[in-house]
């Protein structure tokens, strides 16, 4: 039961039969009102609520500081505040934040010129998150194989795959604890081993139907795990000789988030079709699909098509956002602050047992422990850090891509601290 008292409502909890005299905090009504109004579908959130950004740090509904080692799952790609996307984003308020796609769009063309720029020469088409962007995708892979072949429809991933949540991207993620209860799933997509080329060459030799492969370079959500070079280099030969599409998901990995523009520009490939989110938007909503230009007529008029997809205030953010990432200081940043952590991590694992692996690219990077994460992660957020846990035993570490050093090594001086604690409480 909630008691207002005054003019600044002040609120009291009451268990049954029995007064509780110690007011609710700010956390307290917000966590009740969350529970009241709200689908519960993330389960138990984390105890703050973020109410304000500025550079690499958060505040929360008391005005605590945190360093943000998580940036919204690699979203916050310029962290907070960034002038430039700030002034594009309230120029564009001022002007008009949506027409319809029925019409041309100033902000859609800038920013699929720079997309082109950074990525290679193609065609974009703007959805509103990174799983539309995979279903455009997959779509466009089916026409594409179905051109060829009737029954060429079908798509290849990997094990521990995640490319979304959606009906088809759902499908696409080889991850059995996603799909469960939502069956019957799209047909067409098989999975096999992540870094096995020998399966993979035994599937495209026998099987005439795959019209495509979606491969992420690293697998995020499946716990930071990085693909072997050798094992793209052969993936994409095979394709190519097969005449198979070639999809990279950088829904997580792209925008610099890797220290170049596209993590694929690491391997030494060009993949027909790319797509990413995330970062594109700097925190605004959008994601795209890239595709080489002989793929556009396989999604000509009225066969897709999205009503906010790429609107003007989405597309002026990422206009803004792609601006930065060109300027060489920004994945100069990358590089530097990378490597401090990854250094860093690796002096810490000589002082406790409990780190297993470190792993990623630029700014993408995880560590696996020997214990789950979950209570590190509770215990950083109470230090002031902003960490996040996946696979149950990674820690991801994603901070903005401008994040200044002395940020990063005060964002480190409590990883050390809290890893140690856990590491002698073993």
């Amino acid at each position: 039961m909630t008691v207002f008292i005054g003019p600044n409502p002040i609120f009291y909890f009451y268990g049954i039969g029995e007064k509780n005299t110690v007011p609710a905090s700010k956390l307290d009504k917000i966590i009740q009102n969350d529970r009241e109004y709200l689908y519960q579908n993330y389960g138990e959130r984390q105890q703050v609520c973020f109410t304000r950004g500025s550079g690499a740090y958060l505040y929360d509904q008391d005005g605590k500081e945190y360093v943000d080692f998580f940036t919204g799952i690699a979203v916050s790609n310029l962290g907070y505040g960034n002038p430039a996307l700030q002034k594009a984003l309230h120029g564009q308020v001022d002007a008009i934040l949506h027409s319809s796609n029925h019409y041309y769009n100033l902000q859609q063309i800038n920013a699929a010129r720079l997309v082109s720029e950074l990525s290679f020469p193609g065609k974009t088409l703007f959805a509103n998150s990174g799983t539309e962007a995979n279903e455009a995708a997959i779509k466009l892979a089916r026409r594409y194989g179905m051109s060829l072949d009737a029954e060429r429809y079908e798509i290849l991933s990997f094990t521990n795959s995640f490319h979304g949540r959606t009906m088809g991207a759902m499908t696409a993620t080889a991850q059995k604890k996603i799909h469960e209860g939502f069956g019957p799933l799209p047909r067409g997509f098989k999975y096999l081993p992540y870094n096995d080329i020998e399966a993979f060459a035994r599937e495209v030799k026998k099987n005439r139907n795959i019209a495509a492969v979606i491969l992420e370079l690293i697998q995020g959500e499946g716990g930071i795990i990085t693909v072997e070079k050798s094992f793209v280099k052969e993936v994409f030969s095979l394709c190519k000789k097969y005449g198979i599409l070639t999809i990279i998901d950088e829904v997580q990995t792209g925008i610099g988030r890797t220290g170049t523009p596209f993590a694929f520009q690491q391997y030494d490939i060009i993949p027909d079709v790319v797509t990413m989110a995330k970062g594109l938007g700097g925190g605004v909503p959008i994601g795209a699909m890239h595709t080489k230009n002989f793929l556009v007529e396989h999604l000509s008029k009225g066969l897709h098509g999205s009503t906010f997809g790429g609107n003007h205030l989405a597309c002026a953010a990422a206009e803004a956002v792609l601006k930065e990432i060109k300027k060489p200081k920004v994945l100069n940043n990358v590089k530097k602050a990378s490597q401090y952590i990854v250094t860093r991590l690796a002096d810490i694992q000589k002082k406790t047992d409990i780190i297993k692996d470190i792993r990623g690219l630029g700014l993408h990077i995880g560590f696996e422990l020997t214990i789950p994460g979950a209570g590190l992660v509770k215990k950083a957020l109470q230090r002031g850090l902003v960490i996040n846990c996946t696979s149950e035993k990674v820690i991801r570490i994603m901070p903005a891509l401008t994040i200044p050093m002395p940020v990063v090594k005060a964002g480190m001086n409590i990883l050390e601290k809290i890893i140690m604690e856990e590491g002698k409480a073993q």
